[in-house]
């Protein structure tokens, strides 16, 4: 992990971005002190998530899930997926 102070971050933004997008992670810190961490996406997990979320938010999707139409609820996640 590499530390890194708030003004190296401002100068250095997307060079920065880049590499934490390659897996490199950084602590940010302000005045010797850790603030926050920049880490790399996972992306598997926030595709995931934003697969929950949508099927969430579709009421065909709620009502598969009543009527247990489980061929039809594969069919949704496959396409999504």
């Amino acid at each position: 992990m590499t530390i890194i102070g708030l003004k190296e971050l401002r100068q250095n933004a997307s060079q920065i971005a880049e590499r934490a997008q390659k897996g490199e992670r950084f602590t940010v810190v302000k005045r010797s002190k850790p603030m926050f961490e920049i880490v790399p996406m996972n992306h598997d997990k926030v595709r995931d998530l934003w697969t929950i979320e949508r099927l969430q938010n579709d009421k065909s999707f709620r009502e598969k899930i009543l009527n247990q139409d489980l061929k039809s609820l594969k069919e949704d996640i496959a396409i999504i997926s």
